[in-house]
């Protein structure tokens, strides 16, 4: 009695020639198959969607509230604006930046466990932060503890999606992304009436209470049974071997989601503080920050289903809306000076910046492979991180110096623009990305099989 031999092909120019072998079963290799096939964009694979709404829902809730907490810090403890603004930076920073963390949990346990993780640790940096007596507090228990919870939280969710959806996966990618759409719409309106209600102290207790509810749906996340050792060792070979960073594409994206995160940390950090500025009330300002969620939740929706029509490319829908935000950004100041002026501004700006966020997954895709999805997404969201940790206090700066807002969003659209002209370079190269394909052969090994995974 004879097995069969099967080999997994990564195909990528500039990776090298290297042969890894694992051992399975013939049954097991059929069972994987079948389990694949029924799992795959139905069933289950709707709650893990919804699932994934609801947590990227909590991450970008509170991480892109902090405008709203921005302008009660900087009556409460009288900092400037420069080291304030950290606080905000840093929690949308860490919460990007920890990508890679998230990546190795997801990839050595599962999504299940990084996002119920991410939850706890979440929890404790908001409860911690109710405790706060100085802006440097807040900068590790806010910025650093809550932001490193939630980006344990946002790569598994999208991981997820991955694994579970195939011919509707940018779909369903647009629409688990939708979610964090209606958190940015939400979170600010609750928060300031936590706020307002029970003070800044009392909003971060009850948001401790609600971003606890992630580790109910990350439990959600059920691994796909029997796929998980072969996938974890399939995804070893990415994270133990970076090599597929040399894909050019790849770190034109990862440059790109820098230049952008810069640009929407400066909106989403100081634009309430702006609008306060031009003699708007807490409350209208804060309200911005909600018309943002707006657009940012219908456009959305409507980019995940575009993309999925064969005539849209999602490249150029990428960069071509990152342009336009640029330019709008460019021209903010003159529609800040009135409160109308204001909503539009924040409705655009929602808009066009809402295709960059759910673009950048199926983009990764494009480019590695769900093989090598988890580890790709920590690399870039770590290039986000940055971007996000250096735009808004870069922006405060410039404000302390020259006593304008006008400045710091002028920066803000020549970030757009330059992730826009960074991004417009990918089509000159031409790496292919990394795929899996099958080759079946008799052996002479009996009741068993061989697997390879030849890297050419």
């Amino acid at each position: 009695m004879f097995g069969s031999t099967y080999s997994l092909y990564i195909s990528d120019r500039n990776l090298p020639t290297n042969t890894l072998p694992i051992t399975c079963t013939e049954s097991e290799i059929s069972q994987l198959r079948d389990l694949d096939h029924r799992c795959m964009d139905r069933g289950w694979a709707w709650v893990v969607m919804l699932a994934s709404f609801v947590c990227l829902m909590m991450v970008n809730g509170i991480a892109f509230s902090a405008g709203v907490y921005n302008v009660v810090f900087l009556e409460y403890f009288g900092e400037n604006k420069c080291t304030t603004a950290w606080v905000g930076s840093l929690i949308s920073a860490t919460s990007a930046g920890t990508g890679v963390i998230s990546s190795f949990l997801t990839n050595r346990f599962s999504c299940r466990i990084s996002i119920i993780v991410g939850g706890v640790v979440a929890t404790a940096g908001m409860v911690l932060s109710a405790f706060a007596q100085s802006v440097q507090f807040l900068v590790v228990s806010y910025g650093l503890v809550a932001g490193a919870g939630l980006g344990l939280v946002y790569t598994p969710a999208l991981v997820a999606i991955g694994y579970y959806f195939e011919e509707r996966r940018v779909f369903a990618t647009g629409f688990a992304l939708t979610g964090g759409g209606v958190g940015v719409f939400i979170f600010p309106p609750m928060i300031k009436f936590f706020i307002d209600k029970y003070s800044w102290r009392g909003s971060f207790l009850l948001m401790g209470g609600v971003t606890l509810n992630i580790c109910i749906f990350g439990g959600l996340m059920r691994p796909l049974q029997l796929t998980t050792d072969t996938r974890k060792r399939k995804e070893g070979v990415a994270v133990t071997d970076f090599t597929f960073l040399r894909n050019t594409k790849l770190i034109l994206l990862s440059f790109s989601c820098l230049f952008w995160a810069s640009g929407l940390g400066i909106g989403f950090v100081h634009l309430s503080a702006y609008a306060v500025a031009n003699d708007s009330s807490e409350l209208g300002a804060s309200f911005l920050i909600s018309v943002i969620g707006i657009g940012n939740t219908v456009f959305r929706l409507i980019t995940g289903m575009a993309a999925n029509h064969p005539a849209v490319d999602s490249l150029t829908v990428y960069s071509g809306t990152l342009g336009i935000v640029g330019l709008i950004s460019l021209c903010c100041p003159l529609l800040m000076v009135t409160t109308v002026g204001q909503m539009f501004y924040a409705l655009l700006f929602g808009m066009y910046t809402s295709s960059a966020v759910v673009l950048v997954a199926p983009l990764v895709v494009e480019f590695v492979a769900v093989s090598s999805l988890a580890s790709a997404l920590g690399v870039v969201n770590l290039m986000t991180g940055i971007g996000y940790l250096i735009g808004a206090p870069l922006a405060g700066w410039l404000y302390d110096t020259t006593g304008l807002y006008v400045n710091s969003f002028y920066l803000s659209g020549v970030c757009f623009l330059l992730s826009s002209a960074v991004i417009l370079a990918a089509p000159l190269f031409g790496e292919e990305k990394i795929v899996f394909t099958e080759d079946v052969k008799e052996n002479s090994q009996p009741n068993g099989c061989m697997m390879k995974i030849s890297m050419k």
